[in-house]
């Protein structure tokens, strides 16, 4: 026997108690319904005998008050009764007892005839004979005959309405007591079913029970007897499979659990990688993170960064690891970029060694960024001969995205910095940048007691150069003048054009006379030029130049700059092309060149 007939053969005697009770309150319902519309309808016929009596009042009081008046507004209400009579008892016997309102119609009908019209006609005469017509006393006789009958008919409807209501009252009560007795017997063999099903199934399942405890506890090779049902026979065997197929799962989860972990920690070594590059504020500095992680992140590894030099005309190296040195190549010869994917020439059956002559294996992969090529990796086995492993070679594009993108970031950081500190005519560092190396290298000379002089420098006439060769000319000189500066500036000065025409070289370390003699030697060198610009001469080019040394601790950045500026208004106020230097002053002199 199978599962299913068991469990219908237990819910037998449940199901035909319920077709037998239905049945029962079926009828037993239709009965309640039919009894309790009979009453609806005697209460009903009750209301329209009341009206009907109702009627009859308005016939009588409009007929009285017409004939004590004469006034022909009495008679509306004995017009509209009179209208409304003949339809109600019309229904009236359509649905109820006909003999009996068979009786009030007649009485009705006779008033009509034998008091009504006559004292209408009377009325129209005069008012004695219609008076004596009421004083007759034969209306009243017949309208109460009419309020007998209407009082008869009406206590034998409400005699039926209490009988009906009575009966209505006793099936309900025996309704309620049949679902009392209906519910408890489904709920009791419902019950009984559900204990009957429960024993078998239970029984059944009890060995299942067991089997699932042991193999929860983590033993291994459990299985079940298959025998009882057919679908118990065949949970066994399916229970046997998945215990057999839980035990290797089991040995398949705990390798890619440690697979996972080791994922993990890569992941973690990546993520730190990644931060450490956001840290970088430069190109040097991200090539001393590269060279500390990727040997983290391609372990068995040894390889080169390459990237464009400035001019992308060759691929410079900006990170080696695992004892590789790196050497420059040119970018054509490299399959990589010209494939945009990786190539492993040795490895790939197609793919040539790169042009560069190198040997062995190795592998190549492009570095890109938003579109723009940045250069390749290049990387062998850490022992020749050894192919990388595959597992490695499928983390290749994370780890690649992701330099890519430090090294994309840190370019554009260092392009930023240029832009921001360079102006873009001249090349030279702009007001920003002069501004703060002013106060870095004030603080330094403080410190250290050395020298340190700013040159000021400005254009003579320069306007008069822009209103007769145009600005284009004058941009040309500008170009070429910051040309000059930026050859006769020492390392570690600050070659600088704060704006217009105007220029300064800060110079660390020197003082006053070797400043002037920089300053002579740069007024001399532009003062014999011979410019032109687009085959026109510009004539001659000449400067102004100003001196000034840093005296602390009485002298400011602000200061020294003022010094300087007031060392060139005095060249040019002596007729220009010439170097005037401020000598130092005293305290006095200068506290009146700080600000405030």
């Amino acid at each position: 026997m199978n599962l299913r007939r068991l469990l219908l053969l237990s819910q037998f005697p449940f199901w035909a108690l319920l077709v037998v009770a239905f049945l029962f309150l079926s009828s037993t319902l239709n009965t309640r319904v039919k009894t309790t519309e009979r009453a609806s309808q005697t209460r009903a016929q009750l209301a329209a005998v009341a009206q009907v009596m109702q009627h009859v009042v308005d016939l009588e009081t409009g007929l009285r008050g017409y004939v004590i008046t004469g006034e022909l507004a009495f008679l509306e209400p004995y017009n509209a009764a009179k209208v409304a009579l003949p339809r109600e008892l019309a229904v009236l016997e359509r649905d109820g007892n006909a003999q009996g309102l068979g009786r009030i119609r007649t009485l009705i009908d006779r008033w009509q005839a034998e008091v009504a019209a006559p004292e209408l006609l009377a009325r129209q005469d005069s008012a004695a004979a219609a008076a004596a017509l009421v004083k007759t006393g034969r209306g009243k006789k017949i309208l109460d005959a009419i309020r007998a009958e209407v009082a008869a008919y009406s206590a034998g409807q409400t005699q039926t309405l209490q009988a009906l209501e009575t009966s209505a009252l006793a099936q309900l009560r025996q309704l309620r007591l049949t679902l009392y007795s209906v519910g408890g017997l489904a709920l009791l063999s419902s019950l009984l079913a559900t204990l009957y099903s429960a024993h078998k199934l239970s029984g059944s399942f009890g060995h299942f029970t067991a089997a699932a405890r042991r193999l929860t506890s983590g033993e291994s090779g459990v299985h079940v007897d298959p025998s009882g049902p057919a679908e118990i026979q065949v949970l066994a065997g399916a229970f046997n499979h998945m215990s057999g197929a839980l035990a290797l799962a089991q040995q398949q989860t705990q390798a890619h659990a440690d697979t996972l972990v080791a994922r993990n920690d890569w992941m973690h070594r990546l993520g730190e990688f990644g931060d450490w590059m956001q840290a970088a504020r430069s190109l040097e500095e991200g090539a001393r993170i590269l060279e500390c992680a990727l040997p983290e992140l391609l372990p068995g590894t040894r390889g080169t960064l390459l990237q464009h030099n400035a001019s992308r005309n060759l691929l410079v190296p900006l990170a080696t690891w695992g004892g590789e040195t790196g050497a420059a190549t040119p970018p054509d010869g490299c399959w990589a970029l010209r494939r945009g994917e990786i190539v492993s020439p040795g490895m790939d059956r197609l793919a040539p060694a790169c042009l560069g002559g190198l040997g062995g294996s190795y592998m190549c992969v492009p570095l890109f960024s938003h579109g723009e090529t940045l250069g390749i990796m290049r990387l062998r086995p850490e022992v020749e001969g050894v192919e990388v492993p595959e597992s490695l070679r499928a983390l290749l594009p994370g780890i690649v995205r992701q330099v890519s993108l430090a090294l994309a970031g840190l370019r554009l950081q260092d392009r930023l910095l240029q832009q921001s500190i360079r102006d873009p005519l001249t090349g030279l560092f702009n007001r920003r940048r002069l501004e703060d190396d002013l106060a870095t290298q004030t603080a330094h000379a403080t410190a250290s007691g050395q020298p340190l002089s700013l040159i000021a420098l400005d254009v003579d006439h320069f306007k008069r150069l822009n209103d007769t060769f145009g600005h284009d000319a004058g941009d040309a000189a500008l170009v070429r003048l910051s040309a000059a500066l930026r050859d006769v500036a020492p390392p570690g000065s600050t070659p600088a054009r704060p704006g217009g025409e105007e220029f300064s070289l800060l110079l660390p370390g020197h003082d006053l006379a070797a400043a002037t003699l920089l300053a002579e030697r740069l007024r001399a060198e532009i003062a014999g030029w011979a410019l032109t610009h687009a085959g026109i001469s510009l004539g001659q080019l000449t400067v102004s130049l100003g001196v000034a040394g840093y005296a602390p601790p009485l002298s400011t950045p602000d200061a020294l700059v003022r010094a300087a500026d007031e060392a060139l208004y005095s060249a040019k106020r002596q007729g220009r092309n010439r170097v005037e230097r401020a000598e130092p002053l005293h305290p006095e002199s200068w506290l009146a060149l700080m600000p405030g």
